[in-house]
């Protein structure tokens, strides 16, 4: 059997790759900017414009880590290949609705594919590059992809709305998919566990209605009041859930979250760095365009394109990483970042009422490089920690880290936001806004309040935004080892092996292997 187009072309693959995952940011936020031509139409009532911006996130983060492992075991181009179909299918779905249900239901299978696709994205980039050096490269281009994806959202599905539609947030992926699903069955390689062990099927129970639970919580948290008894329900699952899987986790032959990765420093400090970064990162991109659009007056379109330079800032950020982490290893880029993402939120901490466009440009500038020059060293320090035949799994980690942490920023810093203000609607200003599809809550409660009353709750929130990154960059400082090469022997410095390099006595998946380390 020949060697699949990757030995010569990576980079075709890589382009590959990338698009999915802007794919997947795309849809995150396009829809966003559409749901008031969207309620114009449907008349979805508040719960429907909720759950349509709400129901891709709550999807994808339940079901990610499931299907990391599944990736893992029944291959990830697959994965890849069912996720783009997944998405591509449900968002024709989407733009034929003729109702809230259908709306939301094809949101909902959206999230399900991007769960599919996002982890194998990552995983894949172990196979296509196994050089340590190239992949940190690609790992690289990875985050720099995924924030412009996110932000793309708001800057295409402006242009979009404005032109055609609601609908066109859902027909703009059906072009992408086609060409994608081509490109991949070219290009992309198959990989796969070659010896998978019994499906834990109770811990991905366990995962997935523990982390369903903690965000569906986090995401109506701010609509019902976190005192609200199902509030309280949602989050006594999550804990149990929390206390069950280490329990069952030591006892099955393969689980789903190994212990053993866990135990390893430079995973746990990646994972919890990652998870304070994005709570902080995806947090103030929510006070940031409730202050471009409420303070400035801004259209959505408007406000999207400026936030182009916290695009512009993220990539010069993760190029810089690229230097820096080969040499002083993991723990200088990142506790750097995380100490730039703190202070450029003194920018909106101190933004005046006059100060106009001044402190958004000034945050983005300084956190946006920080934030770039932190998420590829902690990504890759999470990649290197996990088994190359468990790549999947610890891809799932890391996009359930940044769903996870990214949903609490909005709820809690929008929390804090909306507390200066007395509870009138402000019809103007809903899920729209919104750079991420989590709570739109905190924005539908603010009033029509002064811009000295808006800015108290801004400098409050971003203050707490500056703590949370300020703990990041303490952790990584603390716990980060300078360690830059794989921790487990059998990382992604050794690429999980490819379909086309199994031993000749290999006929299937299940057939006998011989004893030649894999």
């Amino acid at each position: 059997m020949t060697a699949p187009p990757r030995a010569t072309h990576p980079r075709r693959a890589l382009a590959v790759l990338c698009t999915g995952l802007f794919l997947i940011g795309l849809d995150v936020t396009v829809m966003n900017v559409a749901l008031p031509r969207l309620q114009l139409d449907l008349d979805p009532g508040p719960q429907g414009l909720l759950w349509t911006a709400d129901g891709y996130t709550l999807a994808l983060a339940c079901c990610v880590l499931a299907a990391g492992a599944w990736s893992d075991t029944h291959g990830r181009r697959r994965a890849f290949i069912l996720g783009l179909a997944l998405c591509g299918t449900a968002s024709v779905g989407g733009g034929l609705a003729t109702g809230t249900g259908e709306v939301v239901a094809a949101r909902l299978a959206m999230g399900c594919g991007a769960a599919l696709l996002m982890p194998s994205t990552l995983s894949l980039i172990t196979v296509v590059f196994p050089d340590p050096a190239a992949r940190r490269k690609a790992v690289g281009v990875w985050t720099c992809v995924a924030g412009l994806g996110a932000l793309g959202g708001p800057v295409i599905g402006g242009l979009l709305v404005e032109h055609y539609g609601w609908r066109a947030g859902f027909w703009i992926n059906v072009p992408v998919v086609v060409g994608a699903l081509a490109a991949a069955g070219r290009w992309v390689p198959e990989s796969r566990h070659l010896r998978p062990g019994p499906l834990d099927r109770a811990g991905m129970g366990a995962v997935t209605c523990g982390v369903g639970a903690l965000v569906w919580s986090i995401i109506q948290g701010p609509v019902r009041g976190w005192t609200d008894p199902a509030i309280g329900t949602g989050f006594t699952l999550a804990a149990l859930a929390c206390v069950f899987l280490p329990w069952w986790e030591k006892r099955h032959p393969a689980p789903l979250l190994p212990p053993r990765l866990f135990a390893d420093r430079r995973f746990t400090t990646a994972v919890t760095a990652l998870a304070w970064m994005f709570f902080a990162l995806f947090g103030s991109l929510f006070l940031l365009t409730l202050y471009l659009q409420t303070q400035l007056h801004l259209t959505p379109a408007q406000t999207g394109l400026r936030l182009l330079p916290l695009a512009a800032a993220l990539g010069a950020g993760a190029g810089a990483s690229l230097l820096i982490a080969p040499r002083w290893g993991d723990k200088l880029p990142v506790t750097t970042g995380m100490l730039l993402v703190a202070s450029g939120f003194s920018f909106l901490a101190l933004a005046a009422p006059a100060s106009g466009y001044g402190p958004a440009l000034g945050y983005q500038l300084v956190a946006g490089f920080g934030a770039g020059l932190a998420a590829a060293p902690a990504t890759e320090a999470v990649l290197g920690a996990v088994p190359g035949e468990q790549a999947g799994t610890g891809a799932a980690i890391n996009d359930l880290v940044r769903e996870v942490g990214g949903a609490l920023g909005i709820a809690v810093l929008g929390s804090l936001l909306a507390t200066q203000h007395t509870p009138h609607p402000q019809p103007h200003t809903p899920q729209g806004l919104l750079p991420q599809s989590t709570p739109a809550a905190p924005a539908a409660a603010l009033p029509e309040a002064s811009s000295l009353t808006f800015l108290s709750g801004l400098h409050t929130a971003s203050w707490a935004a500056a703590a949370a990154a300020l703990s990041a960059a303490l952790i990584a400082a603390a716990w980060l080892p300078r360690h830059t090469g794989p921790a487990h022997p059998a990382g992604p410095a050794r690429a999980p092996q490819l379909d086309s390099e199994l031993p000749r006595n290999v006929t299937s998946r299940k057939a006998p292997l011989n004893r030649q380390r894999h």
